[in-house]
């Protein structure tokens, strides 16, 4: 009689699904298991170079059959169209036609978006950092020479770190356009005020002209309303916040106002224990001993985790509670200047501070290894490790009412 093999289906292969996919195939090679992985696109995007890729540098192209090569992995390519959690299946529509993906233990990475629904006219006239599509970057990649020619007047509404990046590296590589960064409140919110200071700087040595305190009502055809008046442009890039794709709201799962699926300290969502959720699109119910904030650094953690909490339990052993701390964070400004700097633990800045192009080359060093570790974890599985993992505990400890009696499900 044929052994019954669990079958396990990652959903979405950026930072986070990639690495657990990956870290998954080395860990449970000799289980009866059947590894599935599910993505909309057949590359690796690299979130991080969105706006180098949409200001028309060349980005190296990261096909995901290399990185699956040898590994055992079963390829899905298709979009998940819904989530049927009491069937234990994910609707996927392929070039072939729809299908569906029966699964006993599902491990979601579908990452995040921009928000484009908050405000009038945003989804049918302003530009987003999304790989592909109509008003994607790569349509932003076409459109961006022409109107530097014609000396058009670009807006960048929002002054995260997204439009931060996105300002100026256009600014810097077309410095024939008008650069406006438009922010409904202060420039650069959640940066301390040095590493705010120098962004600002960079920016306005590059040209860019920052409105600060300014609310979008809408944004028109060639004209953005504002609390302050209407402003005419050529070209909107939208940088505003970040949710999760809405197939977990639908399918019922427990999720947080961004739509971020609520997760225990193992990375299982919330009333389903077959269900894990790492990156973006997952949010811990409690802090694993720091704050958690949307980025690559944080989702390739998250993924490594999810899948050695998988793993585990599919090995009857215990997992461990989620817990790590931040190392250090870049922030490019153009294409020869970032501001780096160590934020070791709490996420919280400290001097030195690492500017220009040494900003710039270990910004690049950090963007270059994310992209290597994937190739590592292929050849040497559980090699990517992190910092920190001593922090949930330590905050249990602080706090004792605070208990994890999750591990024993």
């Amino acid at each position: 009689m044929a052994e019954h093999k669990m079958e396990i289906v990652v959903a979405g292969a950026g930072y986070a699904g990639l690495l657990a996919t990956l870290r998954l195939a080395g860990r449970l090679r000799t289980q009866p298991v059947n590894l599935t992985l599910v993505n909309a696109a057949d590359v690796l995007v690299e979130r991080v170079r969105l706006h180098e890729f949409a200001a028309n540098q060349p980005i190296k192209r990261r096909p995901l059959a290399g990185f699956l090569a040898g590994t055992g992995v079963n390829f899905v390519l298709g979009t998940i169209v819904s989530l049927d959690t009491a069937r234990r299946s994910l609707a996927v529509q392929t070039a072939a036609g729809a299908r569906q993906l029966p699964y006993d233990q599902l491990l979601l990475a579908l990452g995040s978006t921009i928000d484009r629904d908050s405000v009038p006219g945003v989804r049918d006239y302003a530009y987003t950092l999304t790989p592909s599509g109509p008003l994607s970057a790569a349509a932003l990649r076409e459109r961006l020479p022409a109107l530097h020619r014609a000396g058009g007047h670009l807006v960048v509404c929002g002054a995260g770190i997204t439009g931060i990046e996105a300002a100026a590296e256009f600014a810097s590589s077309y410095p024939g356009l008008q650069v406006t960064l438009l922010t409904r409140g202060a420039f650069a919110p959640g940066l301390v005020p040095g590493v705010a200071a120098y962004a600002r700087q960079s920016l306005q040595r590059q040209g860019v002209t920052i409105q600060e305190h300014t609310l979008v009502a809408a944004v028109g055809a060639d004209t953005i309303t504002t609390s302050a008046g209407p402003l005419a442009y050529d070209l909107c890039l939208w940088a505003g916040g970040f949710i999760a794709p809405p197939l977990a709201r639908a399918a019922g799962l427990a999720v947080n106002a961004r739509g971020q699926i609520l997760i225990d300290p193992f990375m299982r969502a919330l009333a389903h224990p077959e269900i894990f959720a790492v990156g973006d699109a997952a949010h811990p119910r409690e802090e694993p001993g720091v704050h958690v904030r949307m980025s690559a650094a944080t989702a390739t953690i998250m993924g490594a985790h999810g899948a050695d909490c998988l793993s585990a339990i599919v090995r009857g052993q215990t997992p461990r509670p989620l817990s790590f701390a931040y190392q250090g964070q870049c922030i490019a400004l153009g294409r020869h200047d970032a501001i780096g700097f160590n934020n070791y633990p709490a996420d919280i800045a400290r001097r030195p501070y690492f500017t220009g192009r040494l900003g710039y080359a270990v910004r690049e060093l950090v963007v270059r290894y994310l992209a290597a570790t994937f190739s590592i974890e292929r050849r040497r599985p559980g090699t990517f490790f992190w910092v920190g993992k001593g922090r949930y505990a330590a905050a249990q400890r602080r706090d004792p009412q605070r208990e994890c009696a999750d591990a024993a499900r």
